[in-house]
């Protein structure tokens, strides 16, 4: 009888083990958050990534979001599970933080075959200092220029 009674507690332990691990493959897409004036990456700064659904489609508060931190050398890196999303958007997720690129519907076939380089924003906050540092994406990357705020420019941006 205590055989019997070990075979329960097995499966019950294999099924908690088995419950953290997902099915589906995962494919990496990284984002490089640089500072919109020289260029260096920028460590601890917390970026958000928005999945499209199936036709595309992106809605806030309604689409998939994840979150990951900058590390070292600026990369926030995104494991997105397959079926990957048609489209993603990026965005910086901290109140001193400005994102001076448009990367809103990006195409992630595009990502994962070239990389993508953010459109250049110009405005209140992305004031051209100069030329943009020159920078060049790889595949699975893309690359966001950010602003950091001071204190008036946080202020401002918690009533904008």
């Amino acid at each position: 009888m205590p055989l019997l009674e070990k075979v329960p507690l097995a499966l019950v332990l294999a099924c908690i083990l088995c419950q953290g691990q997902s099915t589906y493959p995962t494919v990496e897409i990284r984002v490089r958050a640089l500072d919109y004036r020289t260029g260096r990456p920028l460590k601890g700064h917390t970026i958000a990534m928005w999945l499209s659904d199936g036709s595309g489609q992106i809605q806030l508060l309604k689409s998939g979001e994840l979150m990951v931190s900058t590390t070292e050398d600026g990369t926030a890196v995104f494991q997105v599970k397959e079926p990957l999303p048609p489209k993603v958007s990026v965005d910086t997720r901290s109140l001193r933080d400005w994102n001076c690129s448009a990367t809103w519907k990006l195409t992630t076939s595009e990502i994962l075959e070239h990389g993508i380089v953010g459109q250049y924003t110009l405005d209140r906050e992305c004031k051209k200092k100069g030329s943009l540092p020159a920078t060049s994406p790889v595949p699975g990357e893309v690359v966001i220029y950010v602003h950091q705020l001071g204190v008036f420019g946080r202020l401002y941006r918690l009533y904008y």
